[in-house]
Formats: C-alpha cells, sequence, structure tokens
C-alpha cells in the first residue's frame, strides 16, 4: 500500500490567511475589453475626420478657429 499524500491546489487558499487584493481582479474583463473598443473606435474616428478633411470635407462638426466674444 502505498501513502498518498494530499497537496492542496495553490488557487486555494487557507482561512486565516488574508487575501492579496494586488492579484484580484477588481473589474471584469469584459469591462475593460469595452473600454479598449470604444478608445479604438473614437481614435478611427478621429483619423477619418482627419483623412477627409486633407481632401476638403469636413466632417467634424465643431469649429475649431471660432471664438465667443466675452460678454462685457
Amino acid at each position: 500500500m502505498s501513502s498518498l499524500r494530499f497537496r492542496a491546489s495553490a488557487a486555494v487558499h487557507r482561512w486565516h490567511e488574508p487575501i492579496d487584493g494586488a492579484s484580484t481582479p477588481l473589474v471584469r474583463p469584459y469591462l475593460i475589453a469595452y473600454e479598449r473598443d470604444e478608445k479604438a473606435r473614437i481614435q478611427r474616428l478621429r483619423r477619418d475626420i482627419l483623412w477627409c478633411a486633407t481632401y476638403g470635407v469636413d466632417l467634424d462638426s465643431r469649429d475649431i478657429h471660432a471664438c465667443q466674444a466675452a460678454a462685457s
């Protein structure tokens, strides 16, 4: 009869050991993916607006040279 030793998995924490907060993800991965995709979408939109501007097409609704006069 061979003696088998029980070894706990590395993922198992003992109840008296504190949890390491640095290794615990606080944000769900799908939220991070959404934010990354949204940043990429906005960057593509900016790039497309600049590309169209080189051909004289204005897709941006803002006037970057307009200034509001200060009310006296």
